[in-house]
């Protein structure tokens, strides 16, 4: 059932409410790839032209673990198989894909039937108790995770604890996000909205490089290379981006109890609104900032 509708839309698991947005993290995910040295020059999804040969230090003839904790969707995990793909040695990378939430665990395991998914195994795991040993993964990449978890510090801890000594952990945060923004101004515009003000997502400190700088070498990792990646988040119409906001317009309204219902579908149809203004009724772009950032664990 498409709960896109006015007396469901709360109701929406997240698989419900994240299908069909996977390109609003998606750019950050290759980019996560790049920098993390395992693979270079991320192309689009539907082309294989323009990867350089990675670099002599990506280590693709090792035999590595990877593991895309938080996978969600599994933007980080299809387009880690699209690059391996261009490049020998796939067959010596095995990648786990974890996740929490059943509803997104299942759209995961329907991609692991395919033949596409040899090199992945799909696994419940939650990212503030990982069920792993110590040193266990070569990589780790966690794309806008660690801020939405109930103990952020708790999640970053058990990915460095299941880290190898040498090992690269990758993660990308909001620097600014445009959904945010774009939901902000369009609570604005509402006749009445209740007094409770809109509760941005959990973590906003993490928005900042300086912060996540400290916190990653508080725990003791080294190499951190923190880079604001600007990029772009695009829809058919701006009913469709609209539609992409379902999972983020409950975050913002949370605390608006009896109202929650009726005005949040109205902040959807605000947005369609502002941007039909802005753009018209054609394609919608608009852009964000992640701040992309890769640390290693000490030999």
């Amino acid at each position: 059932m498409d709960k896109w509708t006015p007396s469901l839309w709360l109701t929406a698991k997240p698989y419900e409410a994240y299908k069909g947005t996977e390109g609003i993290t998606l750019p950050p995910a290759r980019k996560l790839l790049e920098q993390s040295g395992l693979l270079v020059s991320q192309p689009p999804l539907s082309s294989s032209k323009g990867y350089q040969s990675p670099p002599h230090n990506a280590r693709l003839d090792a035999e590595l673990s990877v593991l895309d904790i938080g996978s969600g969707l599994g933007q980080v995990t299809i387009a880690l198989l699209e690059a391996l793909r261009a490049h020998q040695g796939r067959s010596r990378v095995k990648i786990i894909a974890g996740e929490i939430d059943d509803s997104l665990l299942g759209n995961l395991r329907d991609q692991k039937k395919s033949d596409a998914w040899g090199e992945v195994d799909v696994e419940k795991l939650d990212a503030n108790q990982l069920d792993k040993p110590d040193n266990t993964f070569d990589y780790i990449f966690a794309n806008f995770l660690y801020f939405l978890l109930p103990d952020p510090i708790a999640g970053l801890k058990e990915s460095i604890r299941v880290l190898k000594p040498g090992g690269s952990l990758s993660l990308s945060t909001w620097a600014c996000s445009a959904p945010l923004q774009l939901i902000q101004r369009s609570i604005a515009l509402l006749p009445s909205f209740p007094l409770i003000p809109p509760s941005p997502p959990p973590g906003g400190s993490w928005s900042h490089p300086e912060f996540v700088r400290k916190i990653l070498t508080d725990n003791g990792l080294t190499g951190i290379k923190i880079e604001p990646y600007h990029f772009v988040q695009e829809a058919r119409s701006p009913a469709d981006m609209a539609r992409k906001m379902l999972p983020v317009v409950p975050i913002m309204t949370a605390k608006w109890g009896e109202d929650r219902q009726e005005l949040g579908w109205k902040v959807f149809e605000k947005i369609e609104e502002v941007l039909t203004a802005e753009k018209g009724h054609g394609p919608v772009k608009i852009w964000s900032v992640a701040l992309i950032v890769t640390a290693k664990k000490p030999q």
